[in-house]
């Protein structure tokens, strides 16, 4: 269903009295490029608040939401379903989570909103004392019911949800709340009439000196944007546009902010382990924009030149006239003390120079003032040196002392759980400790603690360097394929395929003058390019790849020459939706992905013009629509799907025995703390290959945690080898939040990955 409004959030974030712009745990998007079932015209708000003495950083908050949007936009079917599902996942991550952390007496409670607006109708699932309130012209309604939604996550396995919906109309507003203060409720629930966004803002904040933590949100006509608004209060009001112009903007009391929202504190915090799901996040322009909201009959009556609206009266309270009071008595204070300082510089300067003062006039009393001045700013900068370098130091010592507590804590254990909860327990004191010095004796520690829990994980730390050269702005790289001296980089934004050359690895250098793209070769039209494929060395065509468009056109380009184009003869029953396709091992056979079948072409030399024939018989497997990518080794068929598990089909040659499949594929996972199943707990794939001759493992690529899972693929299961990742320097500085996009195996074991639009290079891999 189509988006029929847009949506503008303003967060409300007050910590101790001090106001933030941005609110941790706050993500509003778009459905992405590729969902699940179901899922196209799901529009989201993930509100997440959590509260204990188990810290989140902000960037771990982002990666939280963000996981759990791109989990929710995977999952097919029912939407209060999904809806659900959501919030297990999230229950038994903080469950999971705190059970670890109970050993250092750490917890947290979760308190969770979470929103799928469809059309015009806004579906919400509470979970924990949860407040929503949707306010609109004919009056309020308030959604809260503490013995469904219960305490919060992450306190067993017991998920309670809270489900409501409202119809929204342009102009109406909708107020989340983690926790409600008590003079809003009574002022939300008699209200009468809308507010603009600003106004509403502004007496909210009016009424309490608590802490905040919530979320407005203003709706508009238009077409599903989603934008998170930082706060700001203008000086001047600024006039309201013309109503031609007023669709198109944000409600006033506001300006455009990238989201997920990170605030500007960090604070050190627990490590938390990876959630099932993939990573997303919405896109947004920065603009400034103070046009009133669509909607709202105040704003739109008022003349070009407004005045500002007046702020709201009200005594002062009683703990602003004790800050205010305690403020000019120190003021006071400071000036007695500048007096007395005045008068004893004055006899103490005849003193220590009574030639001077025989000789010429008295110093002035501007000078005295300055050295008055001088004086205790020199003694509060020698103090806070003093304090600056020997109180880091006491926090540093007192956490790395804890740090070295919980390894030897694992020296000795044969418990798995024991000992990485003491490791993870390690890692967590020593971020704290580095938050105030990095020293030798904590790099060696760390590197120490990672390993141990590497090894747990059978994770093979490889030396990725980045590859010099620029791909170019706006590139998105899907795929890739190595040959021996070069690299062919599949190009998504534009549908063409990219050539780099390695002049001395890992040096790239871009092949300006390589042409694999879209347009008429040899009289057959071909569009934007949707996959590729390195061809043999021995072809018909001397090509060096194949790529192939939407419509089933193959393109044989070559470096140094012109491309190619053949069209592949469609089948009987005609194609759904090609989707991409891959070859086998020796390149003889090219397996073409349909939306709802797999097409087999038996070629020879790299040429495809026989007719094709279904690859399944009697036997398909289930949600062939959501399947992201196909492997071939032999007569074997592995399909990958969009919600990680994997299906496996043989092929039979013989007429009476039809091809059989196994859907879904158990993953055999033998690691501490992991069980094996019809996905891997911690992963959520994107695309597959097999290595290089005479390798016979599965390669699957989690772009989330840019790791390459190595698995032996059998006909029922697939068995977990290991997982290659780049070092823990690396994943800190030039991975953090980013998604890895693409990977591609060179023939002298190297491997390639596109990180964030760059790509890394790592050779001789295990």
């Amino acid at each position: 269903m189509p988006a029929e409004l847009d949506l503008h959030l303003l967060p409300f974030n007050r910590v101790k009295g001090q106001e933030w712009p941005q609110l941790p745990g706050l993500l509003a998007t778009a459905p992405p490029r590729r969902v699940a079932r179901g899922r196209e015209g799901d529009w989201l708000i993930v509100y997440l608040s959590l509260a204990g003495n188990a810290p989140f950083t902000s960037s771990e908050y982002a990666q939280l939401v963000g996981q759990l949007a791109e989990r929710f936009y995977q999952i097919p079917g029912a939407l209060t379903s999904a809806m659900r599902s959501v919030v297990e996942i999230l229950n038994e991550f903080l469950t999971e989570r705190n059970r670890k952390l109970s050993g250092i007496s750490q917890q947290s409670s979760g308190r969770f909103i979470f929103g799928v607006l469809r059309g015009r109708q806004l579906t919400l699932a509470q979970s924990g004392p949860t407040h929503a309130f949707h306010l609109t012209p004919a009056g309020v309604q308030h959604f809260h019911d503490e013995t469904l939604s219960g305490r919060g996550l992450g306190h067993g396995s017991a998920t309670p949800i809270y489900f409501s919906q409202m119809t929204l109309q342009p102009g109406d507003q909708v107020l989340l709340c983690a926790e409600l203060p008590a003079a809003w409720q009574a002022a939300l629930e008699a209200e009468r009439g809308l507010a603009s966004l600003e106004a509403r803002r502004r007496k909210l904040l009016s009424l309490t000196d608590e802490d905040l933590n919530a979320v407005l949100v203003q709706t508009q006509a238009g077409k599903g944007r989603v934008e998170i608004l930082q706060a700001m209060k203008p000086a001047v009001e600024i006039p309201a546009p013309p109503p031609a112009a007023r669709e198109s903007a944000p409600p006033a009391g506001g300006e455009r902010v990238v989201a997920p929202v990170v605030p500007p504190a960090e604070r050190p915090a627990s490590r938390f382990s990876r959630l099932m799901a993939q990573p997303a996040a919405p896109r947004a322009g920065e603009s400034v924009a103070a046009a009133p909201p669509a909607g709202d009959p105040a704003a739109a009556a008022r003349p070009a030149a407004a005045a500002p609206l007046p702020e709201i009266e009200r005594p002062p309270s009683a703990r602003r006239r004790q800050v205010y009071g305690g403020l000019a008595r120190f003021l006071q204070r400071v000036r007695l003390l500048n007096e007395r300082i005045g008068r004893a510089m004055r006899e103490f300067w005849p003193r220590l120079l009574p030639g001077l003062y025989r000789e010429g006039p008295p110093l002035s009393n501007a000078f005295l003032a300055f050295v008055a001045v001088v004086i205790p700013l020199a003694l509060v900068v020698a103090a806070s040196t003093v304090y600056v370098r020997y109180g880091k130091t006491s926090q540093y010592e007192e956490n790395y002392q804890l740090a070295v507590q919980a390894a030897v804590g694992a020296i000795g254990q044969t418990d798995p759980a024991v000992v990485r909860h003491a490791w993870e327990s390690c890692l967590y004191y020593l971020d704290r400790a580095e938050v105030y010095l990095v020293t030798q004796e904590s790099r060696e520690l760390r590197r120490i603690a990672q390993s141990a829990l590497d090894g747990l994980d059978g994770i093979v730390r490889l030396d990725f360097r980045q590859v010099s050269g620029s791909l170019g702005e706006g590139r998105r790289i899907t795929r890739m394929a190595a040959t021996e001296d070069g690299l062919f980089m599949l190009d998504e934004a534009s549908g063409e395929v990219l050539h780099a050359l390695f002049t001395q690895q890992p040096e790239l250098r871009m092949d300006d003058f390589f042409r694999c793209r879209s347009g008429v070769y040899n009289g057959l039209q071909v569009g934007p390019l949707i996959d590729l494929a390195a061809l043999p060395a021995i072809n018909t065509r001397n090509a060096d790849v194949l790529a192939m468009d939407g419509n089933g056109t193959l393109l044989y380009c070559t470096v140094g020459g012109e491309p190619v184009a053949v069209a592949l003869a469609a089948p009987s029953v005609g194609w759904t939706g090609v989707r991409n396709f891959s070859l086998d091992s020796d390149g003889r056979n090219l397996y073409l992905l349909d939306q709802h079948a797999v097409w087999v072409y038996a070629g020879t030399l790299g040429e495809f013009t026989e007719l094709p024939i279904s690859f399944f018989s009697e036997q398909v497997p289930q949600n062939m629509d959501q399947v992201i990518d196909l492997a071939v080794s032999g007569d074997n068929l592995y399909l990958l799907f969009q919600d990680g598990h994997m299906a496996a089909c043989t092929l039979s040659r013989l007429s009476v025995v039809p091809t059989r499949c196994t859907d879904p594929l158990t993953f055999v996972d033998e690691r501490p703390n992991h069980l094996s199943g019809a996905t891997i707990t911690d992963a959520i794939f994107s695309q597959m290959m097999f290595g290089p001759t005479p390798d016979p493992s599965l390669y699957l690529l989690e772009p989330l945690t840019q790791a390459v899972y190595r698995f032996s693929p059998h006909a029922d299961a697939m068995t977990l080898q290991g997982q290659f990742r780049a070092s823990a320097d690396l994943v800190q500085a030039g991975f953090a939040g980013q998604r890895a996009t693409a990977m591609a195996f060179g023939p002298n074991r190297s491997l390639f990955l596109c990180v964030g639009n760059k790509i890394y290079y790592a050779g001789a891999v295990p």
